[in-house]
């Protein structure tokens, strides 16, 4: 949701709650027996606003404080892109390293999917990845291999050379592998950054980093939808109360000036 949408949908709701304060004004004129009908009146009319208008906004909320928290701290978050290895992963690292707000942009691992892995070659590829002084972890499947580097070393190379292996020495071939790439960006920069991202079909897993902690869990502490209703309902009896009380308030407001200006003329009589 943008800000305009946003700001529209809060308008309705502030309208809602004005023919509800409306409807409160109108209890003398519909009598006293119908104040319990007008108090109900409200808490529906808050409650649909709630659900319509409210909800949205709550939803959009934990992205918000995110973002808010990113315009005014120096954090930086982490976006984890799959690139296909046969693509020209020196020119992508070039061209997101030259976005604004990118700090850095490193290859930090792969995955190969193979054909299929016996358990007994399966122990032939972990002693090989084991020896493989540039690779810090690794997951072998029955259709998959998983690598994590231990520096931003050349991922390619390391692929290459594992794909060789298999082939010549394992005797298990290669389907496509993807090369995991970390983007390094200011906080306040997430968004552009991603939506670059997105316009250019890059595969983004996930994004890391203390403004995602936040939104995370902001995200599942939010209320439900039902509570949501429930508290606009409270909010809508409310300002229906407001709306019946504004006439006696007024007329007790209007009948202590009055006796305060008699009061202060019998005093300055002599």
């Amino acid at each position: 949701m943008d800000l305009i949408t946003g700001i529209i949908f809060l308008i309705l709701f502030i309208i809602i709650m004005v023919f509800a304060f409306s409807m409160g004004i109108l209890s003398p004129y519909v009598g006293r027996r119908e104040i319990l009908s007008i108090i109900l009146i409200g808490f529906v009319l808050g409650a649909i606003g709630g659900y319509f208008f409210i909800d949205p906004i709550y939803d959009e909320s934990p992205y918000v404080i995110g973002n808010i928290q990113g315009l005014f701290t120096m954090d930086s978050e982490v976006i984890n892109l799959n690139i296909p290895s046969t693509s020209n992963i020196s020119d992508i690292t070039n061209k997101i390293n030259n976005l604004t707000g990118v700090n850095s942009v490193t290859t930090n691992g792969f995955e190969l999917k193979t054909g299929f892995i016996k358990n007994t070659t399966k122990i032939y590829v972990e002693d090989y990845l084991k020896s493989d002084p540039e690779i810090e972890s690794y997951k072998v499947t029955s259709n998959s291999v998983t690598v994590d580097l231990k520096n931003d070393a050349s991922s390619t190379t390391t692929l290459g050379s594992l794909v060789n292996w298999l082939s010549n020495k394992a005797g298990v071939g290669s389907e496509f592998a993807f090369v995991h790439i970390q983007v390094h960006v200011d906080a306040n920069k997430v968004t552009e950054v991603r939506d670059y991202l997105k316009e250019n079909d890059y595969t983004i897993i996930s994004i890391e980093g203390p403004v995602q902690s936040t939104i995370h869990y902001l995200y599942d502490h939010l209320l439900p939808t039902y509570a949501v209703m429930i508290i606009t309902g409270l909010i809508g009896v409310a300002v229906a109360i407001a709306g019946i009380f504004v006439e006696p308030l007024t007329k007790f407001t209007r009948r202590f000036k009055k006796n305060s200006v008699e009061r202060r003329g019998r005093r300055r009589r002599p």
